[in-house]
């Protein structure tokens, strides 16, 4: 396991892998930030971070759209992007909206994504390192008793995983695994905050056959909570309005899992 604390090192962890660009993919707008907004932080100057569902469609899945206060998703959506845009110009990295509604992602799609930033680069993908979400939420539960289950154990808050995390990670590997591109996988808060890194670990190697090792980086929690607090959208519904409650969660350090 490597341990990361200040942002210096997370610079000289990267230059000793040869990294001279990060790519985070993030399933939707928050993920990346959620998940490691300490390690954008700490190298923003090679850092971007590519979103793929951002769009919303209004009179579909708008169940989660009302409970976080908006008539639709596709208004939701758009208050979502602009929270995005602001939480980045703030961390100062590189970012791009996909534009991808739910079900739209496929090969095709995450095929024209890696070929532009393939392309965006006169070295390709040589000297990149792309992090990919590991799907700590795991799938969607498909049950009414799974689904009552998981709420009950993760009540008051936190919302209910969905199988774009996993659609996401999914499409990337497979798209990525041929390049030249150095290859790992994000743990994404909240899901990620009541499992341990093993068992992800486990998992990762059972759906993918991917060896991965634990890297951590101990971040400074008020500047994360600080850009978290930048989606006030989705801010209560996921982490409720206790702040100690929500400072113990970003508290958690950030884990990649390296392949």
């Amino acid at each position: 396991m490597t341990s990361l604390s200040h942002a210096t090192e997370v610079r000289s962890w990267l230059e000793q892998l040869g990294v001279e660009r990060m790519i985070v993919i993030s399933p939707h707008l928050d993920d990346a930030v959620f998940s490691v907004a300490g390690i954008l932080g700490a190298c923003r100057d090679r850092a971007e971070v590519i979103t793929v569902f951002t769009e919303g469609s209004a009179g579909q899945n708008d169940a989660w759209a009302r409970m976080t206060g908006f008539p639709d998703s596709a208004a939701e959506h758009l208050a979502r992007r602009q929270e995005d845009a602001l939480a980045m110009s703030q961390l100062g990295c590189g970012f791009q909206h996909l534009g991808c509604r739910p079900g739209d992602a496929d090969d095709h799609s995450v095929a024209q994504a890696v070929d532009a930033m393939t392309q965006s680069r006169p070295d390709g993908l040589t000297r990149t390192l792309v992090l990919l979400p590991a799907g700590a939420g795991g799938p969607t539960p498909s049950t009414p008793f799974s689904r009552l289950a998981w709420r009950l154990l993760r009540r008051p808050w936190g919302c209910m995983p969905h199988g774009e995390h996993e659609l996401t990670r999914d499409l990337f590997w497979q798209a990525l695994s041929g390049s030249q591109a150095r290859l790992g996988f994000y743990a994404e808060l909240p899901y990620a905050w009541s499992h341990s890194n093993r068992a992800l670990q486990e998992r990762l190697y059972r759906l993918l056959g991917c060896h991965t090792e634990l890297v951590k980086y101990h971040h400074d929690t008020s500047e994360k909570t600080h850009l978290v607090e930048l989606y006030a959208s989705q801010l209560n519904p996921i982490f409720g309005p206790n702040p100690a409650y929500r400072r113990r969660v970003l508290e958690r350090a950030e884990c990649l899992l390296m392949a």
